[in-house]
C-alpha cells in the first residue's frame, strides 16, 4: 500500500536509553541513547549510528559519537564537570549535551547548576537525564538508576539522612528533605525508616507535607516493644522540601532517610 499523505507528528519530549550507572567514587557512565533537547527543538544522540539520530522535524541528524560516555569528576567540560571542582555533599545534574550545528558528537557532563550547565565550546543543546550526589568527601554516592523513558527511580546503596534522626513527635511534624532530594518538585520517595516502639502495635505514620489525612499515606507497626523496626515506606512528597512529608510516631526515636526517589524527567505538560 502506498501512503500518499503521511501523518506528521509534532515533536515530543522523550528519552530512549541514556541510563546512568555508578562505576567508582569518581566515575559514572551514560549508556548510548537519544533524547529531545530541553527546548523540544532537536534531538541529542549519544553513541548511536547517525541514521537513528535524525530529528523528528526531518532535518539532518545531529552527530552522535560512539559508545558509552564515562564521566570523570576530575575532568573539566566534556565527559566531566562543566566548571569548577567537585564539591562535597552536593547534588549534580547529569546532562546529555549536543551541537545543533552537527559538528561535535553528542556527549554528557555534570553540573552543580540543576537547571542549566555551562556549555563546553561547540555545544548548545542540553537535556537533564538524572542527578547524582556526592558524600562528605566529594565522592559520588553509589547508586542504581532504574526505569525507562521519562520516569526513572534513583536508588542509593546507603540511604541519605533527612532532618529527622531521632524524632519522637506524637503529632504530625515536618520532615526536612532539602539535603536528601535534588528538587522540590513533588515526587514519590522510598523512605528508609528505623523506629523503636515502646509497646507492640505502636505505629509510625507518614503523609505528604501539606496533607490533612488522619489515617496517613504509609505506616508501619511495631511487633515487639523496645525492639527496633526497620522498614521502607513509599510516600509522595510536597513542595518545598523543607516540609516534604510529615511523620508521627507512637514510641521512641525514629530516623527517616531517603533510600530512593522517582525522577520525573519531564515535569511540564506538552502543548
Amino acid at each position: 500500500m502506498t501512503i500518499n499523505s503521511p501523518v506528521t507528528n509534532a515533536p515530543q519530549y522523550y528519552i530512549n536509553g541514556l541510563e546512568l550507572a555508578y562505576l567508582t567514587a569518581t566515575t559514572m557512565t551514560v549508556a548510548p541513547g537519544r533524547c529531545r533537547d530541553s527546548t523540544n527543538s532537536n534531538d541529542i544522540s549519544i553513541g548511536l549510528p547517525l541514521n537513528v539520530a535524525a530529528t523528528q522535524t526531518g532535518t539532518e541528524p545531529v552527530a552522535a559519537g560512539t559508545g558509552t560516555v564515562t564521566i570523570t569528576t576530575s575532568t573539566s567540560g566534556v565527559a566531566g564537570l562543566d566548571t569548577g571542582t567537585i564539591a562535597a555533599s552536593t547534588f549534580y545534574a547529569v546532562y546529555a549535551i549536543g551541537d545543533s550545528n552537527n559538528i561535535n558528537p553528542g556527549t554528557a557532563l555534570i553540573s552543580a547548576n540543576l537547571t542549566s550547565p555551562v556549555f563546553p565550546s561547540g555545544y548548545d543543546m542540553k537535556k537533564r537525564i538524572g542527578y547524582i550526589k556526592t558524600d562528605g568527601s566529594a565522592n559520588i554516592l553509589a547508586f542504581r538508576q532504574d526505569g525507562v523513558g521519562l520516569d526513572r527511580w534513583m536508588w542509593y546503596d546507603a540511604s541519605i539522612a533527612t532532618s529527622v534522626t531521632a524524632g519522637s513527635s506524637a503529632t504530625y511534624a515536618a520532615v526536612d528533605a532539602s539535603a536528601s532530594l535534588p528538587s522540590s518538585t513533588p515526587t514519590m520517595v522510598n523512605w528508609a525508616c528505623v523506629f523503636t516502639p515502646t509497646a507492640a502495635g505502636n505505629t509510625l505514620v507518614l503523609v505528604p507535607g501539606t496533607s490533612t489525612s488522619t489515617n496517613g499515606y504509609a505506616s508501619a507497626s511495631g511487633a515487639v516493644g523496645a525492639v527496633a523496626e526497620t522498614v521502607n515506606l513509599i510516600c509522595p512528597t510536597d513542595s518545598p522540601n523543607t516540609t516534604a512529608i510529615k511523620y508521627k510516631v507512637t514510641g521512641s526515636a525514629v530516623a527517616i532517610n531517603v533510600q530512593a526517589y522517582l525522577d520525573q524527567l519531564v515535569v511540564t505538560p506538552i502543548a
